[in-house]
């Protein structure tokens, strides 16, 4: 028999821990009423809602979880998070930005939260990663308030033309799952194979058809990429504790998760990059699972998240060669019993490949679209830069590109357009890229705090590189030889995946971090993977190492924070 949830906070976090996908999408549920995640419409009413609803869930926790020593506590405690609750709503409601009123009082929530945990219950791992997610669910709610239907997207087009993501999240509203009769080039962005788009219509036709009104839904729907981006946090945790991360490495690996600003601005974003991320990452979770447990119970999941991460962006497919060398590794170490395996890699195929490239053999046939179709913008783009020689576009760090941290591109009133991928890379890692880019001349109150964010980043994630590379060529305890070579060749693939696609097709609006995203916690874990290595080692040279990476992580978490809230002034 099972043993039963305790009844203490020690079990409010083993439920967490159990149920965590469910939870959060029952969070992003009950926030989508508030004002239908639009910021123009957070009214009286919008806040009654949210107070009710955070009282309700305070008051459950305090008497299922048995918080408090006795009745008389508990009253106590009720009262006082009762009387917090609505003293943060008379805040929301009566200031102008709401946006920014949020994500301060989130701030105090956590640290009050935690403040209460420390002096009545033992402070512990749990505790922590469980108030680090939801701050980063808090900065994501914030950011898609004040980030509307044509602010900083990508392609998206907008809800009055068929053209971009909008518009073929459109086209679904108004067809239901009737499939495209017209060539899938015709239209910007309609050849994306269409999972994300089909939830984004779902949600959308669902709002209208109870009575909201189709552009305060439209704006609404961005509650859908907030949920991926809140769904990628609790994935990215499991894969940690799967290569056994424990204390303040995993701690600090998951602060950089749920603060790096790439998963805050592709929470508020209309295209498929964001739904893609938990699929990819749930399917290196799985195929981790599966090399540990070669069972049919573990190759179904992966194949599912490999093939439904296919039909929602084709580059899915980058998780494939990793996964198809345990398999092989796998079937070598059983040669001589091999029709166990064949028969789990059949049933593999038989889910992932109808899954992950029906779309495309469709059109193909109907259309005589290419297989791996991507339009390209051609020479006479101003975005261009091919005609600059390749070791200028990769090698070269100078002419005031570092003066500049910002996403590039003179249509926004940037200095020149971005054509080094590398320098790319780093910039939209923080602030996104051209059009989309969040920069200090359109928002100067970022003048300071904007690049003080990007070099911190810059030494992170170049300290956090190299830790991969190391943590992937030296023995652990945490992995095993087979293990290490499956991490390499996912980091490989993605990069080296993200470079040849930004060569092939030189032009600014291809050097973006959305195009290799698995890469940020594949670098977190290497981070924190050397950090819990060096715990063993007391000499002076491990001990400030730690300490120079923890003091990193905190203030490059500390920073998005104060970057993506900054933002919201503009309002």
């Amino acid at each position: 028999m099972k043993q039963k949830l305790q009844r203490t906070p020690e079990g409010l976090f083993t439920l967490m821990r159990r149920h965590p996908y469910l939870l959060t999408i029952v969070l992003c549920a009950l926030l989508l009423p508030f004002g239908l995640a639009d910021r123009a419409n957070i009214t009286a009413g919008s806040c009654i809602y949210l107070g009710v609803v955070l009282g309700v869930i305070c008051v459950i926790a305090v008497f299922v979880f048995n918080l408090g020593k006795n009745q008389t506590e508990k009253l106590l405690l009720c009262g006082i998070m009762l009387a917090c609750i609505t003293a943060s709503m008379l805040t929301i409601g009566f200031v102008k930005n709401k946006a920014f009123a949020i994500a301060i009082i989130a701030l105090i929530v956590a640290a009050a939260a935690v403040l209460f945990i420390r002096f009545t219950y033992k402070i512990n791992d749990a505790v922590i990663i469980a108030v680090l997610i939801a701050l980063g669910i808090a900065i994501r709610f914030v950011y898609i308030l004040y980030t509307g239907t044509v602010d900083r997207q990508h392609d998206g087009g907008n809800f009055n033309d068929i053209r971009g993501h909008m518009g073929y999240i459109k086209y679904w509203y108004a067809s239901g799952l009737k499939l495209p009769d017209y060539d899938v080039r015709m239209y910007e962005q309609h050849y994306h194979p269409p999972l994300h788009h089909w939830l984004m219509a779902l949600l959308l036709r669902l709002l209208t058809a109870i009575g909201v009104k189709f552009p305060i839904a439209a704006e609404a729907i961005q509650i859908l990429p907030m949920l991926y981006s809140s769904l990628t946090m609790i994935v990215c945790y499991r894969v940690f504790r799967l290569v056994k991360l424990h204390g303040n490495p995993l701690i600090a690996a998951m602060a950089i998760v749920c603060f790096h600003p790439t998963f805050i601005i592709f929470s508020g974003s209309y295209n498929n990059d964001m739904l893609l991320m938990p699929f990819m990452m749930a399917a290196i979770l799985w195929g981790l699972r599966w090399y540990r447990e070669p069972v049919m119970r573990n190759i179904i999941p992966l194949a599912l998240c490999i093939g439904l991460g296919m039909m929602t962006k084709l580059s899915g497919w980058m998780v494939a060669p990793a996964v198809a060398f345990v398999f092989l590794v796998i079937l070598i170490r059983n040669i001589k019993k091999p029709l166990k395996y064949i028969g789990q890699y059949a049933v593999f195929g038989v889910i992932c490949i109808p899954l992950g490239v029906w779309w495309q053999v469709r059109n193909l046939i109907k259309f005589q679209v290419p297989l791996s179709f991507i339009p390209d913008f051609g020479e006479q783009s101003f975005m261009y830069s091919g005609n600059m020689p390749l070791t200028q576009r990769l090698f070269s760090f100078g002419n005031g590109q570092l003066d500049f941290v910002y996403g590039s591109i003179t249509i926004v009133d940037a200095p020149y357009n971005e054509y080094n991928p590398t320098l790319g890379l780093f910039k939209t890692a923080m602030f996104d890229e051209c059009a989309n880019s969040i920069n200090d001349i359109h928002f100067p109150q970022i003048h300071i705090t904007g690049p003080i964010l990007f070099w911190i980043s810059v030494v992170l994630f170049l300290t956090a590189f190299v830790c991969f590379i190391v943590s992937m060529i030296r023995k652990s305890e945490n992995t095993d030889g087979v293990e290490r070579i499956y991490f390499s060749l996912l980091f490989g693939v993605i990069l080296v995946s993200y470079y040849m696609f930004a060569l092939a097709y030189p032009h600014s609006c291809t050097f973006n971090i959305r195009y290799c995203m698995p890469l940020i916690p594949l670098c977190a874990m290497g981070l924190a993977l050397v950090l819990q290595r060096s715990e063993s080692s007391q000499n002076v040279v491990s001990t400030w190492f730690r300490r120079s990476m923890y003091a990193l992580s905190a203030a490059f978490c500390c920073m998005s924070y104060v970057v993506y809230t900054q933002v919201s002034t503009s309002m």
